[in-house]
């Protein structure tokens, strides 16, 4: 009898292309556009986690929302983290959290 496994498939589906990715070439570069991706009208209510997905070249892939929480917290399972990350192909990643 053979041993039975299950088949894993990962995918990543980009629906802009690359020349239109958005540069991030300062501190203030990732912020405004993390802000400009938030809820406006959820952004006090609870605490949120969100992380911005890069190519070699600081070009944004996209941006994930890992975890939104309560009031006074929220938690963040490293390995979802990870398998965004890798599933993604990307090479850097800057992490966010917002509190109020």
């Amino acid at each position: 009898m053979k041993d039975k496994v299950n088949e894993i498939q990962i995918s990543y589906k980009e629906r802009i292309t690359s020349p239109f990715w958005h540069k991030i070439s300062s501190s203030q570069d990732a912020s405004e556009l993390f802000f400009e991706h938030w809820n406006k009208n959820t952004i006090e209510v609870h605490e949120s986690f969100k992380i911005m997905l890069l190519n070699n070249s600081n070009k944004v892939k996209g941006i994930y929302q890992l975890s939104q929480g309560g009031i006074t917290g929220t938690l963040v399972d490293l390995r979802i983290l990870f398998a965004v990350v890798l599933k993604t192909l990307s090479v850097g990643i800057i992490l966010t959290h917002y509190v109020k």
